[in-house]
């Protein structure tokens, strides 16, 4: 992971800067993820304070020589005091490099900037949260010391199933089994700021949010995906579908223009075009599969998924939306949720009944290990930096933390009654 930042750009002089081009570039075989930012700085007697965020991008970098693997963004810039940040992630996070251009009003460059920094592990900047189904509350871990940081209480009866995060980190969206409707959380002050009435009987099961962070869709066990404008924190749609379906898991493409829902009803899985909120393919899969988690890669190209009646997981080719092979699990795994690490070579799976965490190998779909957790584990979810798995242990009431690379339990932190789906904030920026 690499952290590269400007510092504090005074723009005060006579040849102001109005306008930043950021360039962002792999110069590695590896795939990254990263994010710019460019906020502004209030000048204070002694030094600089208040940083306030004003441009957020998130993206994808393929190796170098692919197409995409420069980004380029344009910028306003006419604050007194501002500044430019970086942080790339996976594994080529540390081949990530950035100029910025300042450019005047007449388009004429002010200074051309390179980046500059080092590479960082910032774990505390990091926040695992916990939808705890039986005691309708949220646990908030800190992820520096691994410790409880806060405990959010929901409404009574709200039995969360589902959690997802925007992608600067700043909410966190909960779907209330219990009460057909949406938590927002605002993650500064661990506070509800919103609740978002879904339609009666809707039974949310889980939540993606766009990678704009403008969109959250959201599964009904009862035949209908809702999508919620998150810009204003109202429901703008409701998607049905066929007689039969019960849509359980959701994932988002890396490039926001379609959502992947597993249909545990009709053994399929359905995909959901952004642009009209329609469903535009249906996957079938082997009868009486059960589908119930799915992830997709960062590159986009595959989505696995959990069968939970047939104890294997499914692949599927995004580009063609056809199943391309099966991974076969222990018997009697019964899978719930899968993650992916960011850097794109691993999947972790929850086998929920031999109370193990499956890894899995992305790069031969086949199983690696399976990392003893015991308890029921039913959620997965990855750090930024690939390098440590948190699990939600339902019957135990824990979230277990593993070390991906030892691939061993290094901590067992208390949780809420009934643990049901823990995720972990992306790379907060401050």
């Amino acid at each position: 992971m690499a952290v590269l930042d400007t510092g504090p750009i005074d723009n005060r002089a006579v040849s102001r800067t109005k306008q930043l081009v950021i360039r962002v570039s792999n110069g590695g075989r590896d795939p990254a993820s990263a994010a710019i930012e460019v906020y502004t700085l209030t000048s204070t007697g002694e030094g600089f304070s208040s940083r306030s965020l004003y441009d957020l991008r998130f993206f994808y970098l393929p190796p170098i020589g692919s197409p995409y693997s420069v980004f380029t963004h344009t910028a306003f810039a006419n604050p007194d005091v501002f500044g430019v940040r970086m942080i790339s992630s996976g594994l080529g996070g540390s081949n990530v490099s950035v100029t910025v251009t300042e450019l005047d009003s007449d388009g004429q460059t002010v200074q051309d900037r390179i980046l500059e920094g080092e590479g960082a592990l910032i774990p505390d900047l990091l926040f695992a949260y916990n939808a705890n189904n039986g005691d309708d509350t949220i646990t908030v871990i800190n992820m520096e010391a691994n410790t409880i940081n806060a405990t959010i209480p929901l409404p009574a009866g709200s039995s969360p199933l589902g959690i997802a995060i925007t992608p600067d980190g700043t909410r966190a969206y909960v779907a209330n089994f219990g009460t057909d409707s949406v938590s927002v959380i605002d993650t500064g002050s661990n506070t509800i700021i919103d609740t978002i009435s879904l339609p009666a009987g809707s039974l949310p099961t889980s939540i993606a949010i766009t990678p704009d962070s403008f969109r959250a869709y959201v599964t009904h066990f009862t035949d209908a995906v809702s999508v919620i404008d998150t810009v204003t924190n109202t429901l703008i749609a409701t998607i049905p579908f066929p007689a039969g379906s019960r849509p359980l898991g959701i994932a988002i493409t890396p490039d926001g223009t379609r959502a992947y829902v597993t249909d545990n009803g009709n053994n399929t899985v359905s995909v959901i075009s952004r642009q009209t909120n329609v469903i535009i393919a249906t996957i079938p899969l082997l009868a009486g599969n059960g589908p119930s988690g799915i992830a997709i890669t960062p590159d986009g190209s595959r989505s696995y998924l959990t069968n939970q009646n047939s104890d294997n997981v499914s692949v599927i080719d995004t580009g063609t939306n056809t199943e391309i092979t099966t991974i076969p699990l222990a018997p009697g795994a019964v899978p719930f949720e899968i993650a992916i690490s960011p850097d794109g070579s691993r999947a972790y799976v929850a086998s929920n009944l031999n109370h193990t965490v499956t890894v899995i190998n992305l790069r031969t779909n086949e199983v690696m290990t399976e990392i003893l957790t015991g308890g029921q584990p039913v959620s997965v979810d990855v750090t930024p930096d690939n390098r440590r798995v948190y699990v939600a242990i339902q019957a135990s009431n824990v979230v277990s933390v593993i070390d991906a690379a030892s691939q061993t339990v290094i901590a067992v932190l208390p949780g809420g009654s009934a643990p049901r789906s823990v995720k972990i904030t992306p790379i907060l920026l401050f």
